[in-house]
C-alpha cells in the first residue's frame, strides 16, 4: 500500500475514533446526512448507532464527517478510494435499513411470470397498438335450456392528432326445449370502427367517422352497414379523471333484412362516450348512440352500453357489462328490444 494511502487511512481512523465519543454527522455521496454515534470503524466500513438502530455504512459511500455542532475543525472530506466489494446484507443491516427514514423505500420485486408476459407482448405485438380480448359464458335453464357465448376483440392506436379504435364481436346462443325436442341456434356478429382526428393538441374539438357492420339472426338482419360523420367536443374533467365526448352528425344506413323492403336510410345521429377512471384498479365505461330516419320519425334506433372494469391482476380484468338496444329501423315483425348483462373476463395487451 502506498505511503499516501496509508496516511489517508490512518487519518480517517483517527478522525472516526475521535468522532465516536460524541454524536457525529455523516454526509453521504448521494447528499443524505445521518446523525449518530460511531461505535466502530475500519478502512472498509463504519457502524453508526442512531435513534433508529445500528447502521452499517460502506466507507466508499461517505463523503464527509462532522460533529453534531457542525464544527469546521472536525469536518473533513473523506478521500476517494476504490469502492470495496459489496457485502451480502445481514439481518441486522436489513432491520436497521427498515427503521432508517433516510433509507430508500423498499420496492417489491415483480414476479418472473409477469416479466415474461410483458416481454412476450413487447416482442410479438405491433408497437403503438393496444389490444384487449374479452368474453364470457352463460348457461340458463327454465322451460328451455339456453347456452350463450360472447366474445370480443378490441384494438386501438393513437398517433399525432389521430385516434383509431375497432371492436370485433361474436354472440352465439343455442336454445333447446326442455324435452330436447327442438333446438334453435341464433348468432350475431359484426365489427365497429371509429376514426377520430383532433383539431389541435387540446383534444377538445374533433371530427370522427363511425363505420359499423353487423349480421343479426335474432332480428333477421342479413347485412347492415352504418356510417356517420360527426363533429364532436370533449369535456375533460381532470379533477375527477373523467372525460365525456359528445358528437352529432349525419349518417347513412344500408339494411338487408327479412320482410323489410327499404334498403337505404338517411339518418341524423348523436354519439356519446364517457370514461371515468375511478381509481388505478377500477374504471367505468359508458357509450350511447341515437339515430333517427330523417324521412320517417317513427323509425329510429338507440343503444346504451355500461361497463364496470376491475383490474384483478396484471394480465386479467373482470368486468360487469350491461347493454340495451332498441331498433325500429327494420320490419314491423322483427324483434326491437334486446338487453344483456354479462360477467366478462378480459385480457388486456398494452391496454391503457
Amino acid at each position: 500500500m502506498k505511503l499516501h494511502t496509508k496516511l489517508t487511512l490512518i487519518s480517517l481512523l483517527a478522525l472516526l475514533c475521535a468522532a465516536a465519543a460524541n454524536a457525529s454527522i455523516l454526509t453521504l455521496k448521494n447528499g443524505d446526512r445521518i446523525t449518530g454515534k460511531v461505535s466502530s470503524a475500519n478502512d472498509a466500513q463504519m457502524i453508526l448507532e442512531t435513534q433508529f438502530g445500528s447502521i452499517t455504512i460502506p466507507r466508499s459511500e461517505i463523503s464527509a464527517i462532522s460533529d453534531d455542532a457542525n464544527s469546521p475543525t472536525v469536518s473533513q472530506t473523506v478521500a476517494a478510494e476504490p469502492a470495496p466489494a459489496p457485502e451480502a446484507p445481514t439481518a441486522s443491516s436489513a432491520a436497521s435499513a427498515e427503521g432508517d427514514i433516510t433509507a430508500p423505500p423498499a420496492v417489491e420485486k415483480e414476479p418472473q411470470w409477469i416479466t415474461d408476459y410483458r416481454n412476450f407482448v413487447k416482442e410479438n405485438f405491433p408497437e403503438g397498438w393496444q389490444f384487449r380480448l374479452r368474453g364470457g359464458l352463460e348457461y340458463r335453464q327454465t322451460t328451455s335450456k339456453v347456452f350463450s357465448v360472447y366474445g370480443a376483440f378490441d384494438t386501438k392506436k393513437e398517433w399525432d392528432l389521430n385516434k383509431f379504435s375497432a371492436t370485433a364481436y361474436y354472440n352465439y346462443t343455442q336454445e333447446t326445449s326442455v324435452n330436447d325436442v327442438t333446438s334453435t341456434t341464433l348468432d350475431k356478429w359484426g365489427i365497429d370502427t371509429n376514426f377520430r382526428r383532433d383539431f389541435d393538441e387540446t383534444s377538445h374539438w374533433y371530427v370522427q367517422n363511425i363505420l359499423n357492420y353487423k349480421k343479426d339472426m335474432v332480428k333477421g338482419i342479413k347485412d347492415q352497414v352504418d356510417e356517420a360523420v360527426t363533429l364532436g367536443y370533449r369535456f375533460d374533467f381532470e379533477r375527477y379523471d373523467l372525460t365525456i365526448d359528445i358528437a352529432p352528425g349525419p349518417a347513412v344506413r344500408y339494411v338487408n333484412a327479412d320482410n323489410f323492403d327499404t334498403k337505404w336510410v338517411i339518418m341524423g345521429v348523436l354519439a356519446e362516450d364517457l370514461v371515468w377512471n375511478i381509481s388505478k384498479l377500477l374504471n367505468f365505461e359508458q357509450n350511447a348512440y341515437v339515430g333517427m330516419n330523417l324521412t320517417n320519425s317513427n323509425q329510429y334506433s338507440a343503444y346504451l352500453k355500461l361497463g364496470l372494469v376491475l383490474k384483478a391482476t396484471d394480465v386479467i380484468d373482470i368486468a360487469l357489462r350491461y347493454s340495451y338496444e332498441y331498433d325500429a329501423v327494420n320490419a314491423t315483425t322483427a324483434q326491437r328490444e334486446e338487453q344483456r348483462l354479462l360477467l366478462s373476463f378480459e385480457a388486456p395487451f398494452n391496454w391503457k
